[in-house]
């Protein structure tokens, strides 16, 4: 048996039966996308401590309620949002502010929420909320079999696959073994609007298992 580890690269057709699009996402001028925090002075400090404290969330809501915490030696003088999807204006309070019913559209809202004290200084924050529209969408996944090791040995011993999918590119919450060489089409259900990222591999009957194919992303909305 050689110690390869199975077969080269699979072909793969990727069908979804919901429309694709792609979501870009607009960080805002200034904002530094790996923190979520703005590169503006840093004389003014800012938080958004609900409805979460991370820099993502999901909503089937239509509106998000933001509220958080604002502060500055000179004073507040006001808190402003902005969503890249259109719509802002002025937070409630100062030093503990809310922002009630932002309006939201499916897909990827990038939320900026804005802080500026007395002495003309502003210090930013960026949440993305992404509105789902809370119907679950399918994807229809279908492949050719692989006939041959990556060392060009044929491959006699198939003996299934496996299918990787999550949320988060790299990152696969879910696993579906198909334990049956002869299935090259599969559905998977139960898919909220998003991204979603796939990958697939294939073993053999001595559980050696091949890489995995290149990732794809597609979005359901």
């Amino acid at each position: 048996m050689s110690t390869c580890r199975t077969a080269a690269r699979f072909a793969l057709t990727w069908m979804l039966s919901l429309s694709l699009s792609a979501c870009l996402l607009d960080s805002g001028a200034g904002w530094n996308g790996s923190t979520g925090e703005s590169t503006s002075s840093t004389a003014v400090s800012l938080a958004i401590t609900s409805p979460t404290s991370a820099t993502t969330m999901d909503t089937t809501d239509s509106t998000v309620s933001l509220a958080g915490t604002a502060g500055s030696n000179s004073g507040i003088a006001k808190v402003s949002w902005r969503n890249d999807r259109g719509g802002q204006g002025a937070a409630n309070g100062t030093d503990n502010w809310q922002a009630t019913s932002i309006a939201l559209q499916l897909g990827q809202n990038s939320i900026t929420v804005t802080a500026k004290d007395t002495s003309g200084d502003t210090h930013s924050r960026n949440i993305v909320v992404n509105r789902e529209s809370g119907e679950l969408g399918s994807a229809t996944l279908s492949w050719a079999a692989p006939t041959t090791r990556t060392d060009g040995s044929a491959l006699t011993n198939l003996s299934g696959y496996k299918i990787y999918y999550g949320r988060m590119s790299g990152t696969y919450d879910y696993t579906v073994e198909i334990a049956s060489p002869g299935v090259l089409t599969y559905v998977v259900e139960g898919l909220v609007s998003g991204e979603w990222y796939f990958a697939l591999s294939a073993y053999d009957s001595d559980d050696l298992e091949s890489n995995r194919t290149d990732e794809v992303r597609w979005n359901i909305s």
